[in-house]
């Protein structure tokens, strides 16, 4: 066998291919981390919801887990902009503090008790009777500021909404909230399902080795890779 590779290209080649790999065994990790996610909450949800308590300090808490009653509500509400999930309409998800559990560094969680459409009259309020635990969403970059005054947010903001339900800052939970619950896996385990991510990895993979089976065929093409032994 004889070969010289070209540098430059064999590099660049190198590099892709690291690129390439990484983003295949990443797509693959996923995979697994969602399917051992998606197998877990199938096992909690086939066993009767637990209460707050159990949920977030016996149980090891994770999302989507279903709570079966909510501890006691204190007074205020707070609205953060959502969607609804039986028909995905824009709207207000009106958000109540009630007790935590002594294991949070907290006294309070937010817990959803209704979805508010966004356009008036077009539908009355719905109220939530199912809750399930979900890390509360974190602002984005082009995230609305929130606004405290008039009880508004477009993400969790635990010192703003602490502001506009008149407690002291630190008093709401920043780890979880309690979401609405439909029965159905969290958004974030089926929008892309382990399949999905597997379909990555070999798109991933699949690039690599043809990345290479390219360089191998262009060293070949210009005598520089050959497999039955140098000529003189």
């Amino acid at each position: 066998m004889h070969f010289r590779p070209m540098p430059l290209l064999t590099v660049l080649t190198l590099a892709a291919l690291a690129f390439l790999l990484t983003l295949g065994v990443w797509q693959s990790q996923r995979m697994a981390w969602k399917q051992g996610e998606l197998e877990r909450w199938q096992e909690a949800s086939a066993n009767p919801a637990r209460d707050l308590d159990e949920a977030l300090c016996v149980d090891e808490p994770f999302e989507g887990r279903s709570i079966g009653f909510l501890p006691e509500e204190r007074a205020g509400n707070v609205r953060v902009y959502g969607r609804s999930l039986d028909d995905n309409r824009p709207g207000w998800r009106i958000f109540v503090p009630v007790d935590a559990p002594a294991c949070l560094d907290a006294p309070l969680v937010l817990a959803e008790a209704a979805f508010q459409p966004l356009v008036e009259n077009s539908a009355p309020i719905r109220m939530i009777s199912r809750w399930r635990i979900e890390a509360p969403p974190a602002p984005g970059a082009f995230t609305p500021d929130s606004d405290p005054a008039e009880r508004t947010f477009y993400a969790f903001d635990g010192p703003g909404m602490a502001g506009a339900l008149s407690l002291q800052e630190g008093a709401i939970s920043p780890l979880w909230w309690l979401a609405e619950d439909t029965g159905e896996p969290p958004a974030f385990l089926t929008s892309t399902p382990p399949e999905r991510h597997f379909a990555y990895a070999v798109t991933w993979f699949g690039m690599a080795i043809a990345l290479l089976v390219v360089y191998l065929v262009f060293h070949a093409a210009r005598g520089r890779l050959s497999f039955t032994g140098r000529k003189e």
